[in-house]
């Protein structure tokens, strides 16, 4: 079983420069990258659209693989849910945006209980993006909570979430399969992750995937 540090992320130095700097009041992701075995990897359960959600708004995600972090225990499919912060859309060839904070989770006996998650990658649909790369992945097997079920939730497709980079790690920020939208991921309103894209609205499909790290839980 895994341990989820957020001292593994958040730190006083810096950010490094794959990652813009936040705001000074949000907590710094000082990790460059990040192990994929420390994310949380969720899924959308409808198509996102910027046109149609107002600020305010709460929606939920599933969890693709179960977690146990202190505290909380998180079964697969289990809600995780995020609040819209902003939400614009645009006709004149600007930027759309869409702006969401994950504040809580359906933790085992503990409905909404409050977790203070940070997106840290966002992907299309895997089997999307398997269908965009001639060299689709063989699943890897795993039992637990190890290394290889992240991988699975991300359809094998970790050597693309940072390239160049250490193998099995996500780089801050990152935007797989999806061309058109761009992950600040502390930008949007109190620290929540900003995905801005060039066409009237930020889209994206069901079932896409976003990968968490949890900052602090809430007592």
């Amino acid at each position: 079983m895994l341990a989820f540090p957020a001292v593994a992320v958040f730190g006083q130095t810096a950010a490094g420069p794959s990652t813009p700097a936040p705001a000074a009041s949000c907590p710094v992701m000082a990790a460059t990258e990040i192990p994929l075995g420390a994310t949380l990897a969720v899924k959308s359960i409808g198509m996102l659209d910027s046109g149609h959600l107002k600020p305010g708004k709460e929606i939920w995600f599933k969890v693709a693989t179960g977690v146990v972090y202190p505290g909380c225990t998180l079964e697969t499919d289990a809600p995780v849910y995020a609040k819209v912060m902003s939400s614009t859309t645009t006709k004149t060839g600007g930027t759309a945006e869409l702006s969401l904070l994950f504040n809580s989770a359906d933790c085992n006996g503990h409905a909404k209980q409050p977790v203070d998650l940070r997106v840290v990658a966002v992907l299309a649909p895997i089997d999307e993006l398997n269908r965009m790369h001639d060299d689709a992945p063989t699943k890897i097997a795993g039992g637990g909570r190890k290394m290889a079920d992240n991988v699975d939730a991300t359809g094998g497709l970790d050597a693309k979430l940072n390239p160049g980079g250490t193998p099995h790690t996500v780089r801050p920020g990152t935007a797989l399969g999806l061309p058109k939208i761009k992950l600040a991921t502390q930008g949007g309103p109190e620290c929540s992750a900003k995905l801005t894209s060039t066409d009237k609205s930020v889209q994206l499909e069901q079932d896409a995937t976003f990968l968490l790290v949890i900052h602090v839980a809430a007592k």
